[in-house]
């Protein structure tokens, strides 16, 4: 039922009911569960460490332990109750509902249905949607228990402030990329203002030494970071910061946290972490679905008496069913920069007659960082009347922004926070983005190019039609991936558009006197536009690109044949740029009369220093050969063919990826 809690007891009592309370929850479920039988001497020594840590709530602990069956207390469905109620410090209410502040008044179901068992310190595992108000669940009781602990001096004394150390840490949230695990602390920044809590970040991309020595100075209470350097921090004995009081420990988005391979990482953690017999531990984990790693996860790591809350109805519609879609088939690949052009141009001309419409605000999504960065560059090159420098962007003033792993942390988190407050923007983004970043108002996901799997292409879409906004998704990919895309998306509601963008279907090789006015203006437009981007971008991105569209068409000639056409037509090289011999040799493309092979000792230094080559990769962190940077819990990009990535980034759209599969699924090539 929705909304509903399911509870799962410890006791001979619980276990006995555990067939009825089990009959509401999915087939998947219950066999796991069932299975469950924790040793009793875990219990017994949780139980008298839970008392430890909470003393306040032992007396209702103990009486639980006893009764299969407790009254659970009303729930709560404005913030501002949580004050008049007494559950929740006074501060954190006020900087929650304060109109000049974060401004919420309503609580959503994920909010309200997890206060209760979080501020008694219960185990969750939460299920609920992505946009649902997650972060917000799981910080206000967070902050309040850390608030209410009685070994915490975070109140004003003697005219100054309990001063926090590095050893404070109480509560401990792990997220799977740096972009969420900055946006959640920005949040929990914002509902500890003048509490006394300190909030510290520990994400990769940032210089270790700088954030050690701000924990160290200002001290911690909640620290917010990815597994890779919240790992290097505890690990390392010399770092100085340690949690010998810990009572929770949050697994946000902990679905995709294992899905993606941070198990090892996050149980490392949990080692480093203090004896959970001697020093009692909350774990909550929240995720937009349950899969059986997550199961395992639970098993391993929460308390049998662990509660989960499912805010997801069973007969909901997914975003990914409700969100108009479309696919746009292109002549080539050459077309589809000019065809992201055009519909964004034709939506702002709709807007400026429908005022009621909001601005155009779009998240293009690639499979490469390389093509991240070349279609910023284009687009920031853009102007009205191509060859005239001092002329306007033919879509006005919109900001363009890009964020991917290449990007430092710093320009990653300054292009997510622009985006995120700018009305009118598109963000050129990798895979590292697609989940769990909340922008709001964004109207358009593009995707240009078959997304590796299914799963990317909903949590890319997932990006629009937030908090009960609409929104549109696009699918921009060449006719001859059609069988490909059929193979990977088929089931999901995506309609092909041949109306209205003629851009997506011109022919580029040839004069544009034979085009709509408005068509050959705006490929006049962009092509102007790639002339100001270095050769060396350009002839990069036509490396990074020989994975992927590899993959996607039956016929590796015939990928060779289109990404040609693209260097030369879309990117305007004189030539297809040269691949080396260890490339094409290990692609299998080395006997494709149509590829340029080339030496493979040949540098360059870009604009900023960095080397590349034509080994295959723009810069280091492209080609990546498992060289690790200043935060060792960070693995860069590992290099192609073989499939891997940059865990705390989740950037697998940074790096050419093997789908198991080299050559398509046998289809007719469509020229």
């Amino acid at each position: 039922m929705f909304g509903a809690v399911r509870r799962f007891g410890v006791s001979q009592a619980l276990r006995a009911s555990a067939p009825r309370s089990l009959s509401s929850l999915s087939s998947r479920w219950a066999p796991q569960l069932l299975k469950w039988q924790p040793p009793s001497t875990r219990s017994s020594a949780l139980a008298r460490s839970f008392q430890t840590s909470f003393p306040a709530l032992s007396a209702t602990s103990a009486e639980a332990a006893e009764s299969p069956v407790s009254a659970e207390p009303e729930l709560v469905t404005e913030f501002a109750d949580l004050q008049t109620k007494g559950l929740v410090d006074a501060s954190i209410v006020r900087n929650i509902t304060s109109p000049n502040r974060m401004g919420l008044t309503t609580m959503t179901d994920v909010q309200s249905q997890t206060l209760h068992q979080m501020l008694r310190g219960t185990d969750v595992l939460a299920q609920a949607k992505t946009g649902t108000g997650k972060t917000l669940a799981f910080l206000v009781p967070t902050m309040q228990n850390i608030l209410s602990d009685p070994t915490l001096n975070t109140k004003p004394e003697h005219g100054r402030r309990g001063q926090a150390t590095a050893a404070d840490i109480r509560a401990l949230i792990i997220s799977p990329t740096r972009e969420l695990a900055e946006q959640i602390a920005v949040e929990a920044m914002k509902v500890a203002a003048g509490t006394g809590l300190k909030v510290q970040t520990a994400v990769g991309g940032t210089q270790k030494r700088i954030g050690l020595m701000k924990i160290q100075r200002d001290g911690c209470h909640l620290l917010v970071g990815t597994p890779g350097r919240i790992k290097d921090i505890f690990s390392d004995p010399s770092s100085g910061v340690s949690a010998p009081r810990l009572n929770t420990l949050i697994l946000d988005e902990a679905d995709r946290l294992l899905d993606q391979g941070f198990a090892p990482e996050v149980k490392a953690i949990q080692d480093l972490l203090p004896d959970p017999f001697k020093v009692d531990r909350q774990t909550v984990m929240f995720s937009a679905t349950v899969p059986k790693e997550v199961m395992h996860m639970v098993k391993r790591t929460m308390k049998p008496d662990f509660q989960f809350v499912k805010t997801v109805r069973d007969d909901e519609v997914p975003t990914h069913f409700r969100v108009p879609q479309k696919t746009v088939f292109l002549r080539g690949y050459e077309n589809a920069l000019p065809s992201i052009l055009e519909l964004a141009k034709n939506y702002q001309a709709k807007q400026q007659a429908d005022p009621s419409l909001r601005p155009f605000k779009a998240i293009v999504y690639f499979n490469s960082t390389s093509e991240v960065n070349l279609a910023a560059e284009a687009f920031n090159s853009l102007k009205s009347e191509p060859g005239n420098p001092r002329s306007g962007s033919p879509l006005g003033r919109m900001r363009m922004l890009e964020i991917h792993s290449r990007l430092s942390q710093g320009q990653r988190t300054k292009s997510a926070d622009t985006f995120r407050k700018t009305p009118e923007a598109i963000l050129f983004s990798s895979d590292v983005t697609a989940r769990g970043m909340d922008f709001p108002d964004v109207t358009h996901v593009l995707q240009a190019g078959v997304p590796r799997d299914r799963e990317t292409y909903i949590h890319r879409l997932g990006r629009t039609a937030r908090a009960n906004k609409t929104g549109e998704g696009w699918v921009f990919l060449h006719d001859g991936e059609n069988e490909f895309y059929t193979d990977r998306l088929g089931d999901l509601p995506i309609h092909e558009d041949s109306q209205s963008l003629p851009t997506a279907m011109a022919d580029m090789s040839k004069p544009s006197d034979n085009l709509s006015p408005a068509t050959a203006l705006t490929i006049s437009q962009m092509k102007s536009a790639m002339e100001e981007v270095s050769p060396l971008t350009r002839e990069n991105t036509y490396r990074s690109q020989l994975g992927t569209l590899l993959q996607s068409f039956s016929s590796k000639r015939h990928a060779i044949r289109i990404l040609n056409n693209l260097a030369i037509h879309g990117y305007g090289l004189s030539e297809p740029p040269a691949v080396s011999a260890n490339i094409a040799n290990n692609l299998g493309i080395s006997k494709i009369p149509e590829l340029t092979i080339g030496p493979s000792q040949r540098r360059h230094v870009d604009g900023q220093g960095s080397q590349s080559s034509d080994r295959g990769f723009g810069r280091p962190s492209d080609r990546g050969f498992g060289r690790r940077g200043s935060d060792r819990g960070d693995r860069g990009d590992r290099g192609f063919p073989r499939r891997s990535f940059d865990r705390d980034n989740q950037d697998r759209g940074d790096r050419a990826f093997d789908r198991g599969r080299s050559s398509g699924f046998g289809g007719r090539p469509r020229f």
